[in-house]
């Protein structure tokens, strides 16, 4: 009660049991386990899917009323392998928290930069976070490299168009990702961003129009 229920992958819950979290959402009523009487609760109520519910809806797979009770505000996440600007980011975020745990100092190689902005991600985040951790716990070295990677990510870039890139590019990419990171954070002032970058601001700003960055702040 007064907190927030998270339900992942809702696609996959039964038939039989949307109606109970349909009544549950509707009238705002649990039956505790082993009660005979219901509860009041207010909750906030967040699921995810990785299929489209509209679809299974015309399937008759997932009740519809159930589908525009829980679709109030939606927000539709794009496949990782559209946004590749943001493979590094992802990688370097579950390097990072492992290095901090275990308190060492472990790199990516460019050439393993490289693969990881080619690989098309099937499974989104998830297979990345698998992958980094997995590498991580294999390698002999502070430096990951391709051999430390599963055989599917050397042999699956092949047909991907991000393949096609130098590294140069792809460096450009993840800069100016980690740029528009900086400048959300400190609500797109460029003194506050250029500081935490450790950067002169001029040269924040030679890289924002090189990378075709604009300022947009909100207006209250």
């Amino acid at each position: 009660d007064e907190g927030t229920l998270f339900i992942d992958e809702i696609n996959q819950m039964p038939l039989s049991l949307q109606p109970k979290l349909l009544r549950a959402l509707q009238e705002g009523e649990i039956a505790p386990v082993g009660s005979e009487d219901d509860v009041n609760v207010n909750v906030r109520v967040i699921v995810a899917s990785n299929q489209d519910l509209r679809e299974l809806v015309y399937k008759g797979e997932f009740r519809e009323d159930l589908y525009y009770r829980l679709n109030v505000v939606n927000i539709e996440t794009l496949p990782l392998r559209e946004h590749p600007a943001d493979i590094l980011l992802y990688a370097n975020h579950v390097l990072n928290a492992l290095n901090a745990k275990y308190k060492t100092g472990h790199l990516l190689s460019d050439r393993v930069k490289y693969l990881l902005m080619c690989y098309k991600w099937p499974g989104n985040v998830r297979e990345l976070i698998n992958v980094i951790t997995s590498a991580y716990a294999t390698c002999d070295s502070y430096v990951i490299e391709e051999m430390d990677l599963p055989g599917r990510l050397v042999s699956g870039t092949a047909g991907n168009s991000v393949s096609q890139m130098k590294l140069s590019e792809m460096m450009n990419l993840h800069e100016a990702a980690i740029i528009r990171d900086a400048l959300r954070r400190n609500n797109q002032n460029c003194k506050k961003t250029a500081e935490e970058l450790g950067i002169d601001r001029s040269l924040l700003y030679r890289k924002m129009r090189k990378a075709g960055i604009a300022i947009h702040r909100e207006i209250k």
